[in-house]
């Protein structure tokens, strides 16, 4: 068993400190709960599952509040918490939670210490601002619970300002509010369950709760122990280099007080290139590249002290790395694509960035004019702060983001109001998606226009996605089995079962009317050759007249993704 966490005997008043130990508790019992949560997801499909994304989130708000200003003060700390998940928040559970503490935050600006009228007015603001990040809101979402929870606050905060009190009944206002969310939903009352991200703002309220009743024990073989094979990604080092092939790859963190940020994001960024900085007042993170990383560091500890210092070689790593793409362009470059290589610089004011997972998705992104691959996708979604860099590191002013994910777009959507740079975020919501927005991309254009005609592209192509079931479920009328295959056309589930060439021949032929020119096939790392041959035999019986390129496109959890154009 877990021992409790500290300043529990406290239910009617929190200052930063309480209230830090409070978030930090309501994070672990989240991950608590995380496979639970994810267990709620509908879709049967290998995805940033919303228990997962919900809880990166939330390390990542954490990590940022244990370095408030003051940390004895309820409004920084939940400052630094709201910026933490702003630039942490992971899928669209994670944005839309990330919403939620930044309405949190500023509802208690100037506030030492919290009440239940604070938490009232928190919770209000919370979900004020959630409402606003979401331009079409669903009921019978997270936001309804964040809705219901912030009303029952305000209702018991008249009568007592106990934060026991308020929490316990903005917590039961929520639970019964999850309870209906079926009624809410039709997707979720075929489903037999109730919504996903309620469920886990559910958690977090049962977990600030719970710490006002000093109820902080944990099981450790419940807990979220596993939640590190999710967070491995994390490490991984995302193309967002661009072409630097010489120096040294920078990062590190910086801690002070009263940091000038505008004059030390100036001074740093004259010192390499791909620079991206970002923080406040109190903390710096950096990533450079740079012929002398001794001068930076050294510019650095005049602000403060360090953390988190990591350095790479960057010429070892060239010559490696240029064989490995060359390898993949050579395996996936489509028939179709007019620019088979990766540039050596931008031609031209626009940059573009796209997100992609394996190889050679990446090499075909790039053979069709992406400046920059964020790695990431199905099960490893981005986080907002990982766009961010790539943006940073390009050498323009003007970025368009293709996400390839509807899970991934919200997040791009914050990267524009954290940076000076102009972006903007073409919502492509699949890999096929994204490759056509690419060709219709023309450098010579505006970006307005490039926008415009990249956004209309999406609706050129059909997107087949052949990928195996994580739960079972039954939806549109298909029974899915946890492990058989399943058959997705435009996001939507066609057929499932055992056998593959059933499953191929349900989403080709749902397509026949179509009468497509050219089907791209990437095949995953764990597709078979014989497989493979089925899928083109079956896909030239039902188009004759189509072309049909294979392409190695090495991206991991779907065996087939496929572009009918």
């Amino acid at each position: 068993m877990q021992q409790p966490i500290r300043g529990t005997s406290l239910s009617d008043m929190w200052n930063g400190d309480e209230l830090l130990d409070a978030l930090d508790f309501a994070t672990k019992w989240l991950d608590h709960n995380r496979d639970r949560v994810n267990a709620l997801n509908v879709f049967p499909i290998p995805d940033g599952d919303t228990g997962t994304n919900m809880a990166l989130t939330m390390h990542a708000s954490l990590d940022a509040a244990r370095n408030a200003d003051n940390p004895s003060s309820a409004s920084s700390v939940a400052s630094k918490f709201a910026f933490g998940s702003l630039m942490g928040a992971r899928g669209n559970s994670g944005v839309i939670l990330s919403q939620i503490f930044r309405g949190f935050g500023a509802a208690i600006t100037d506030r030492d210490t919290i009440d239940g009228h604070d938490l009232a007015k928190a919770l209000e603001g919370a979900r004020e601002m959630a409402y606003k990040a979401v331009m079409r809101p669903v009921e019978g979402t997270m936001l309804t619970i964040i809705r219901v929870a912030a009303e029952r606050a305000g209702t018991t905060a008249h009568r007592t300002p106990s934060l026991g009190a308020v929490l316990k009944d903005s917590l039961d206002a929520a639970n019964e509010a999850l309870a209906q969310t079926p009624d809410m939903l039709e997707i979720l009352r075929r489903a037999g369950v109730v919504d996903a991200g309620g469920q886990g703002v559910v958690h977090i309220l049962e977990g600030l709760y719970r710490y006002t009743q000093g109820d902080t024990a944990l099981v450790e073989d419940l807990s979220a122990a596993g939640i590190g094979a999710d967070m491995r990604f994390l490490d991984d080092v995302t193309e967002t280099h661009g072409e630097d092939p010489f120096g040294y790859c920078t990062n590190f963190m910086v801690f002070g007080e009263g940091i000038d940020f505008g004059t030390v994001r100036s001074e740093i960024a004259a010192m390499g290139q791909s620079v991206v900085v970002v923080g406040d007042d109190t903390v710096v993170k950096v990533h450079i590249h740079t012929e002398n990383p001794g001068s930076v560091l050294e510019y650095a500890l005049t602000l403060g002290y360090l953390d988190q210092i990591k350095i790479d070689n960057m010429t070892l790593q060239t010559s490696a790395l240029t064989d490995q793409r060359q390898q993949a362009r050579d395996k996936a470059v489509p028939a179709h694509a007019s620019n088979p290589d990766v540039a050596q610089s931008i031609d031209g004011d626009i940059g573009v960035i796209a997100v992609a997972a394996g190889d050679g998705l990446a090499a075909a992104l790039r053979s069709m004019g992406a400046d920059c691959i964020v790695r990431g996708g199905q099960t490893m979604n981005p986080s907002t702060e990982d766009l961010l860099q790539a943006v940073e590191a390009l050498p323009v002013d003007q970025i368009i983001i293709l996400p390839n994910n509807k899970n991934i777009v919200m997040a791009a959507n914050q990267v524009a109001g954290l940076t000076e740079k102009t972006v903007r975020v073409v919502p492509s919501r699949s890999l096929p998606q994204g490759l056509s927005a690419l060709a219709a991309f023309n450098r010579d254009a505006s970006l307005n226009v490039n926008e415009q005609v990249m956004s209309s592209a999406l609706e050129d192509v059909h997107s087949i996605e052949i990928t195996q079931a994580v739960r079972d479920v039954e939806l549109n009328g298909v029974t899915v089995v946890k492990g058989h295959l399943i058959g997705l056309v435009d996001g939507d589930l066609v057929a499932s079962g055992p056998d593959l060439q059933q499953i191929l021949e349900s989403v080709l032929t749902s397509l026949q009317d179509s009468e497509p020119e050219l089907l791209t096939v990437f095949v995953g790392e764990d597709a078979t050759e014989p497989g493979t041959e089925a899928l083109r035999a079956t896909a030239e019986e039902v188009f004759p007249e189509a072309e049909i390129e294979i392409v190695e496109g090495n991206q991991p959890h779907y065996r087939y993704l496929i572009a009918v154009e």
